[in-house]
């Protein structure tokens, strides 16, 4: 067990670079993003699904692909789908991101969720490998306690006659 436990201790320093490394990739992929995309006006030229209601009033749907069409800055005018909210008439305007070919595409990543999934890889990765260190401990424990268990009761059965005679 203090074999595990000083493993776990060591691979700290390992998931803190693993994360601090994903975090570097993704803000390098953030800037990225951040540079070769920008936002517009799409303007819906279909109708979003109606919303949808649950038993309870609440609203069940939420976002769905509808065709729109948008003006890139030189004036060329596209279509395709764009996420809209649920209900949404056509006609309505929304905001897209566009990347440099003028597709719709996702909005840039932030930094925050940069950092955000860097934590994630570090304590999660930790979490997950010290939850495996100590699977392995309880393992260990149990199959040793289970060979204990089968000794004690192979000798108490050497045992257990002559005992049990001497009782009487």
């Amino acid at each position: 067990m203090l074999l595990s436990v000083l493993l776990a201790l060591m691979l700290v320093p390992v998931m803190l670079t693993l994360g601090s490394v994903t975090h570097a990739d993704l803000a390098e992929d953030s800037a990225h993003q951040a540079s070769t995309r920008h936002e517009t006006v799409a303007i819906l030229t279909h109708d979003a699904p109606a919303v949808t209601f649950g038993a309870g009033g609440e609203i069940v749907s939420g976002k769905s692909d509808v065709r729109a069409r948008w003006r890139l800055p030189d004036g060329t005018v596209r279509t395709g789908l764009v996420p809209a909210e649920d209900g949404m008439k056509a006609g309505t305007e929304v905001p897209v991101w566009l990347d440099e070919s003028g597709s719709s595409v996702d909005p840039p990543m932030s930094t925050a969720d940069a950092a955000a999934v860097g934590v994630l890889v570090a304590v999660g990765g930790w979490a997950a490998v010290a939850g495996l260190l100590a699977l392995a401990c309880w393992g260990l424990h149990h199959t040793l306690d289970r060979r204990r268990h089968r000794a004690w009761t192979a000798e108490w059965a050497k045992v257990e006659p002559d005992w049990h005679d001497r009782r009487r």
